[in-house]
């Protein structure tokens, strides 16, 4: 997973700047301050000086993004992103300034449509219309044309030629991804009944096995019962809660508001809408009473300003269920049991079993 660092650039008149590794290599972005490295670290501590309060407001929310982008792509699988690339996916995040860029420079046909898609999924909910900008930043550092091409010259072979343009940096799902956003472009704009014809209806995407994301009975047993340090027992608990009410995700999780007298958690999810009723069991009501909120069902909104900020530090620490503690200064990491394990299995293990089970 990529590293993000704010530092102070002396050489450039005191500039906040942000660097991305990944891979051993990196890319820098300039935030458009000038601070002394004095400030930048009150700024990252936890202490920091009222006076620079507001600064600071404007560094956790530009933490709390990078927390979002980080856990996005260990979704999508597109860890090995090059570094150039995510600090335009964290550039685009933080200003905005190049989806714009975007817009105002198209002129061509296909980038019109690319672009009136993504802006028709522009619900705060969803990091979507995000997603597609940034397959429209790898189109453009491919095709330096790109605002002047028509749907006619998005050819067969011209997206293989994209597609091994993206195997240097990208893997075959990433790939298969960024694939999928153009062919969604070509299958709207057939919906509105432009005269196209869509190559991808004489081309196959070919897929690769993704790695494992789910536990067999034993593990969820296992998972359920280990012992934990007394910091990762809410996380495993919030695990286990997830895996109770069929794999909610967490940002529904954080959000749910409370049972109903009926003994069920009614919900709409956040990334599709879909309104769903799940019965909550004796199980479940008992992890829920453990951590119940006042405003919320479960007091997550309490302790986390973000549901991205309460995901990353529960699966930083699911991640290291059964290693033992380490010496003061070293990353205790030695014996972990499932060393990949996030919320997000929950989601996948229980669908895994219900499908066993018919």
């Amino acid at each position: 997973m990529f590293a993000a660092k704010f530092y102070v650039d002396t050489k450039r008149k005191n500039a906040l700047m942000l660097r991305v590794t990944n891979n051993r290599k990196k890319a820098e972005l300039s935030l458009g301050f000038q601070m002394t490295e004095d400030v930048l670290n009150d700024l990252l501590s936890t202490n920091s000086k009222s006076q620079n309060a507001r600064m600071r407001s404007v560094l956790r929310h530009w933490q709390s993004i990078i927390e979002d982008i980080k856990i996005d792509l260990a979704k999508e699988m597109r860890d090995n992103e090059d570094a150039k690339t995510i600090r335009d996916i964290i550039s685009t995040a933080f200003f905005g300034e190049k989806e714009a860029e975007d817009k105002n420079a198209a002129s061509g046909e296909f980038v019109v449509w690319f672009c009136k898609f993504a802006d028709s999924h522009n619900s705060p909910q969803t990091r979507t219309r995000k997603d597609y900008y940034h397959t429209l930043s790898r189109l453009k550092s491919f095709a330096r044309n790109l605002e002047s091409l028509n749907f006619s010259d998005i050819t067969v072979g011209w997206l293989e030629d994209f597609d091994r343009y993206l195997s240097a940096t990208c893997r075959l799902n990433s790939r298969n991804h960024h694939m999928r956003n153009i062919r969604a472009v070509f299958k709207y704009a057939l919906r509105h009944d432009l005269d196209i014809r869509n190559p991808f209806d004489r081309m196959r995407l070919k897929t690769e096995q993704t790695a494992k994301r789910s536990l067999n009975t034993e593990e969820v047993r296992e998972v359920f019962t280990m012992e934990v340090l007394p910091y990762a027992e809410i996380y495993r608990d919030m695990f286990k809660l997830s895996f109770m009410l069929i794999g909610i995700n967490p940002i529904d999780l954080f959000r749910l508001k409370r049972i109903s007298s009926h003994g069920r958690v009614d919900y709409q999810r956040a990334k599709t809408h879909k309104p769903y009723s799940i019965k909550v069991e004796p199980e479940a009501l008992e992890i829920i009473e453990k951590y119940q909120g006042t405003d919320n069902l479960l007091m997550l909104a309490e302790r986390w300003k973000l549901p991205s900020s309460f995901g990353a530090a529960a699966n930083k620490a699911l991640r290291s269920l059964g290693s033992k503690p380490a010496a003061r200064g070293r990353k205790r990491s030695d014996g972990a049991k499932f060393p990949e394990l996030s919320l997000y299995w929950a989601r996948h293990t229980w669908a895994t079993i219900a499908a066993e089970l018919d």
